[in-house]
């Protein structure tokens, strides 16, 4: 399960990637500053949504992680069961409708090694690879940072939330982590068809060939 992934997002690399096609990446958006970094399990990271006015994509910050069925006080930050009640009850509407749609940009993503007992990362042979996600409202206690205090507070809140679909890892991924691998959209058109939304669109739930994926430091 990918629990940490680095990001290195390039807006101007974005706005360059989504230029060519009917998904577009907004003109502010095109000039946003996103430092880079590691994102871990509720930590907040810089994803991409459809603007309700114009449907150009634009960046946003949300919390990643979705609040567990049993215990809202975990996360379930990947999405590979897309039949379980728990989707097509609770979350159905998040999982099919395409304003709940997101697309989540990354350098590299980390898998448990069962082979070097240690997170190794994997990076995509793609100009602008992304995960498939999806991101809900939620209101709740999650932590967050407090001014004057080290460590963060469970506070309850009005929250933004993002988790991604994996899928089956293929044969670079599955020597280290045998269970899953992100699910990866790495053309213009996979981008456009999963913000669309839909159920034809889950179908983008697959692994990525063995050549577009290499194991990185």
């Amino acid at each position: 399960m990918c629990v940490h992934y680095r990001q290195s997002v390039s807006p101007s690399d974005a706005a360059e990637f989504f230029s060519q096609g009917s998904l577009k990446l907004a003109e502010t958006a095109a000039r946003s500053n996103i430092e880079p970094g590691h994102v871990r399990e509720d930590k907040d990271g810089p994803i991409m949504i459809a603007d309700s006015v114009f449907g150009e994509l634009v960046f946003e910050t949300m919390r990643w992680g979705f609040p567990h069925y049993k215990n809202p006080k975990d996360q379930i930050v990947n999405i590979r069961n897309l039949k379980s009640s728990w989707w097509r009850g609770i979350n159905g509407d998040y999982l099919l409708k395409p304003e709940y749609r997101c697309l989540i940009p990354f350098t590299a993503f980390a898998e448990y090694s069962q082979l070097e007992r240690k997170e190794v990362f994997f990076s995509i042979g793609a100009p602008f690879p992304v995960f498939a996600g999806i991101w809900r409202p939620w209101t709740g206690a999650r932590l967050k940072p407090v001014v004057g205090r080290a460590r963060r507070q469970r506070l309850d809140d009005n929250w933004k939330l993002y988790a991604f679909l994996t899928t089956e890892a293929n044969g670079v991924v599955e020597p280290h982590h045998d269970k899953a691998m992100p699910t990866i959209l790495t053309t213009q058109a996979e981008c456009e068809e999963w913000m669309g939304g839909g159920e034809d669109s889950l179908r983008l739930q697959r692994p990525l060939p063995d050549e577009m994926v290499k194991r990185v430091a």
